[in-house]
């Protein structure tokens, strides 16, 4: 029986240890620990397996869970008299309450933890409280409150080898600093916590402190600096698979872009909207959406800053919406809790009303999640290349031809093609592929941009291009540089023991607008041009006359 104990409390003790590294695992051995305890009628060892689970449910933002296996654990300790457990526990319920925006709550939990925290004598527990405490009053925007908090959790600390939890209040204090914009100061704390942190090796904190770090040289313009502490942020975070935090270093990468490289500067930030819709991280969602709009608003592409400024006010809204579904489900999880037992009746009546609140929420977060997905159609430009999609193409040609002021205007259509683009994704792979289609529409975005009319990605390695009032001579013209510059990027690939550059070839149309009878029959004789120059070899322009 003794050596039964001792090895569950093992597992317990090893589930404890992963829980935030590994939540899932860590849940899954609580949980066994936690049945396993109960056979037992191990009263200690069912409240420790209970604790193991709720931290491995913060980890996993799983907020009610939290609170749930908490709260159980603290009834535990509280029956036992254990007072590091109700320490511990009460810890957590106000982490709970402060994730979910219960600021009050989870500060009254703390208060509770921490006297029981005294009594229980535990520099660690003492630490931990005064941190969390620091950062609900850094939230509610008492800076004063918030640095007396973290620096007792440090002269605690200091007392004890607890370098890590040092480093991480030490980055918590600089943080407060920054938002202060007393940058030397903060510059200082991170400096402390960085080398801290660099003896740990503990690359997730460490590469948050390098971003923070980066961030400062950015605004003080030492921009290699900037980018240096940027990238080691990003190659530490995806060493170890840690999206949440890459998004915020590529976000700032592409501020730090912004204004030298508007390609690099995009790329970011859908690699960072890419991630952030696959982990569903909705706040910096949010953020990216709203620095797109402005600038695309900046550029003049109206459409475009239209629709990701409808993006980012759904994603507040759904923020909103997710944050009082959360809260409902805790003042539920609260109230059974509470009144186990007590006014049966009452507490199911209540209970139901907020059963039919936390729907409506949730059905509120469901639509406006659609309705996200849906507006994603209606962004009308293309990933890869950052040129218009076809449908833009095809709404810009739609409305240019249903204006009547533009049928006597001479216009030209060319369609153009990446000759063996097959080949050289074949020789290089796909993601050299995917870079040639990028280096290729630059080119040609580089000689159309001065130009009246638009320059879209048409589907796979095709491209489209239509031009408004210009000659017969100046298409061809425009067509055959388009041709040149692309035979000249520095893109070759290897087919049957030879090289080979890339090649476009372009088939065309030009008119007076009027003498076409839809835009159907407008790219029917583009596309006929184009066929015109595979057939004769490629690498060609064949431009039609109306």
């Amino acid at each position: 029986m003794i050596s039964e104990l001792k090895t569950l409390i093992e597992k317990i003790n090893e589930a404890k240890e992963i829980a935030l590294k590994y939540p899932t695992k860590a849940f899954e051995e609580a949980s066994l620990a936690y049945k396993l305890a109960s056979a037992s009628e191990c009263k200690k060892e069912q409240a420790d397996s209970l604790f193991v689970m709720a931290l491995a449910c913060r980890s996993m933002t799983k907020l009610e869970k939290c609170y749930d296996y908490a709260y159980d654990a603290y009834q535990i300790y509280r029956e036992l008299n254990d007072r590091f457990g109700i320490a511990e526990s009460l810890n957590l319920i106000g982490i709970a309450y402060f994730y979910s925006g219960m600021y009050e709550q989870s500060l009254e939990n703390l208060l509770k933890a921490l006297q029981f925290g005294e009594e229980a004598n535990d520099l660690g527990i003492l630490s931990s409280i005064h941190n969390n405490m620091g950062e609900v009053y850094k939230e509610v925007g008492n800076v004063e409150e918030a640095l007396a908090a973290y620096g007792k959790a440090l002269d605690i600390l200091e007392q004890q080898d607890f370098k890590r939890n040092r480093a991480v209040i030490l980055l918590n204090m600089g943080w407060i600093y920054f938002t202060q914009n007393r940058f030397k100061k903060s510059f200082d704390y991170y400096q402390k916590s960085y080398e801290m942190l660099l003896k740990l090796d503990d690359v997730a904190p460490l590469a948050e402190v390098e971003n923070r770090i980066g961030k400062i040289y950015f605004l003080q313009q030492d921009f290699k600096q900037a980018k240096h502490y940027y990238m080691q942020a990003l190659n530490r975070l995806e060493a170890i698979g840690n999206k949440f935090y890459a998004i915020d270093v590529l976000i700032n990468l592409a501020e730090y872009e912004q204004q030298v490289n508007e390609e690099a500067f995009l790329d970011y930030l859908y690699d960072a909207i890419h991630i952030a819709e696959e982990i569903q991280a909705r706040k910096q969602l949010s953020q990216i959406f709203y620095r797109l709009s402005n600038f695309y608003e900046s550029k003049g592409q109206h459409d475009l800053a239209l629709g990701y400024y409808k993006k980012y006010h759904l994603i507040e809204q759904v923020i909103e919406s997710t944050g009082i579904s959360q809260k409902l489900e805790i003042i539920k999880l609260e109230l059974n809790k509470l009144f186990a037992g007590k006014e049966v009746e009452e507490i199911a009546k209540m209970n139901e009303h907020l059963k039919n609140e936390i729907s409506t929420q949730q059905k509120i977060v469901e639509d406006l999640e659609k309705t996200n997905l849906h507006l994603s159609g209606e962004v009308f430009y293309d990933d890869l290349t950052k040129l218009a999609n076809r449908k833009h193409v095809t709404k810009y040609l739609s409305e240019f031809r249903s204006d009547e002021r533009n049928h006597t205007l001479e216009v030209a259509l060319l369609m153009i093609d990446i000759d063996h683009f097959k080949r050289y994704n074949d020789f290089h792979g796909h993601m050299e592929g995917d870079r040639c289609l990028k280096e290729v529409a630059a080119c040609m975005n580089a000689v159309i941009e001065t130009r009246e009319g638009i320059l879209g990605r048409f589907g796979g390695e095709e491209f489209v291009c239509f031009l408004k009032d210009i000659s017969q001579e100046k298409v061809i013209q425009i067509a055959e540089e388009l041709r040149v510059k692309v035979e000249s990027l520095p893109l070759l690939y290897c087919w049957e023991q030879h090289s080979y550059p890339i090649t476009i070839s372009v088939g065309g149309v030009h008119g007076k607008c009027n003498k076409f009878r839809d835009m159907e029959e407008i790219y029917t004789i583009a596309d006929e041009g184009l066929y015109e120059a595979k057939m004769n070899g490629r690498n060609r322009v064949r431009i039609n006359i109306k």
